[in-house]
């Protein structure tokens, strides 16, 4: 069992849903959450008396990470107080299912902005320590397909924001790898969560625990080697294919 103790890790978006999972199982694995939340308090105090249970100096903090102020409150705050960050993972991204005609340009902006502002300003303020200690793990959050160009009728902000990640890390991952920092994406298919259901190769709708695996997988020592990787766990779906 891959142990994570006393590393400490910061979930974007982790007081639901996948960020949720994902902090529990790093949690149980010894690790130091560093849970996130932007609206929700209940659901944030809710996930972290779980997190308690498992990781006693873990800590919660409201922050909304596509805001360049927001981000630097909440990382000064964290480096003040474990003076580095082992693992970071970009979880938060907003979602919207409907025709491009029917965005705001607020939802739009939001879209963009919580998956692709988000994860380039919490990278960019780890990144610097990182390379101090030359040590660091960072895993992208994306979605199937976000490799290559696709065009989905409901999806589209979704879709341009989580290429512009799948970019990111490459191009994170190939400046940041001479300082033995690690920038991985797993790319997520149709979750048994997800708000729009569809019929999979593989049988199933892609579970939590799917997700984690591969997410477990990156922070092992083992797959150290592997840097700028996109790992897809979506079932043989691809988007677009009929099923």
């Amino acid at each position: 069992m891959l142990s994570l103790i006393e590393k400490v890790a910061v979930i974007t978006g982790s007081n639901r849903g996948l960020g949720r999972a994902v902090a529990i199982e790093l949690a149980k694995r010894g690790a130091i959450l560093v849970l996130n939340y932007r609206k929700s308090k209940k659901a944030a105090d809710k996930a972290f008396a779980e997190i308690k249970r498992h990781s006693p100096k873990s800590i919660l903090i409201k922050a909304n990470v596509s805001s360049e102020k927001d981000v630097k409150r909440m990382f000064s705050y964290v480096f003040k107080r474990f003076h580095r960050v082992d693992i970071l993972i970009n979880n938060v991204g907003n979602f919207l299912f409907k025709k491009i005609s029917q965005h705001s340009h607020s939802e739009f902006r939001g879209v963009i902005e919580s998956n692709l502002y988000g994860t380039f300003l919490c990278s960019k303020s780890v990144l610097e320590k990182m390379r101090a200690r030359k040590y660091g793990k960072i895993i992208n959050i994306g979605c199937a397909g976000c490799d290559r160009i696709t065009i989905r009728e409901h999806t589209t902000p979704y879709y341009i924001a989580k290429t512009g990640v799948y970019m990111l890390t490459k191009a994170m991952a190939a400046e940041e790898a001479k300082y033995k920092i690690n920038i991985n994406m797993v790319s997520p298919g149709i979750l048994e969560t997800s708000i729009v259901k569809q019929k999979v190769p593989a049988g199933r709708l892609a579970s939590h625990k799917d997700i984690i695996n591969a997410i477990l997988f990156l922070l092992n020592e083992n797959s150290s080697y592997i840097n700028g990787a996109n790992i897809e766990v979506a079932g043989g779906w691809v988007p677009g294919h009929s099923s």
